[in-house]
């Protein structure tokens, strides 16, 4: 459907609408699940899942400063979670990796939140969940541009 059969306003307020319906999903999936671990901490976690990082890489991914990261990482090393160790090509930078102990906290974590949405999706009607099919399909393309 083409946003020119839309009024202005009522484009403006099915945006309003969707980007306050993904907030409220995603603050709640975000704290659900996240028992062993501050949400913040978590999301740095998951940014070390596919790979060990720089600081300043996180730092960059999460869109926070350098020093937040460090203050974060530095809890993390202390529960065991994430492991320090030196950059191979340049000295003043180290590279962070989850433990077997953060990697497991990754995947109860997900398995959680998995859970949680699943048994509220179950309680959708066939035609729901095709609409929702449908609609995060949609909501993939507009998060791609």
């Amino acid at each position: 459907m083409s946003t020119q059969l839309f009024e202005t306003s009522d484009l403006s307020e099915l945006a309003t609408q969707v980007r306050l319906t993904c907030q409220r999903i995603s603050r709640r999936v975000r704290f659900e699940g996240t028992h062993e671990v501050a949400p913040h901490q978590f999301s740095v976690m998951a940014r070390l899942v596919d790979g060990e990082k720089t600081p300043t890489r996180i730092a960059e991914i999460e869109r926070v400063s350098t020093p937040s990261i460090t203050r974060t990482l530095n809890c993390l090393q202390d529960d065991g979670i994430i492991t320090r160790t030196p950059h191979p090509t340049d000295g003043r930078q180290v590279m962070v990796t989850l433990t077997d102990k953060g990697r497991e906290i990754v995947a109860r974590t997900l398995a959680r939140r998995d859970s949680w949405m699943a048994e509220r999706l179950a309680t959708l009607t066939d035609t729901q969940l095709d609409v929702l099919r449908d609609a995060v399909e949609i909501l993939a393309e507009v998060a791609a541009k």
